[in-house]
């Protein structure tokens, strides 16, 4: 059972995520990945 939080003295509901975070995480992890997968096909091909 997870535990549950209180804040000013209510529960707070567990964090969700949604579709324009999972969107934002994704696009900024892509980046330094297709620079880092660029520099290597540049430098061993």
């Amino acid at each position: 059972m997870k535990k549950q939080f209180q804040i000013l003295g209510r529960i707070a509901p567990n964090p969700k995520l949604t579709v324009s975070a999972a969107f934002a995480l994704a696009s900024i992890l892509s980046v330094p990945v297709f620079i880092v997968l660029s520099l290597a096909d540049w430098l061993f091909l």
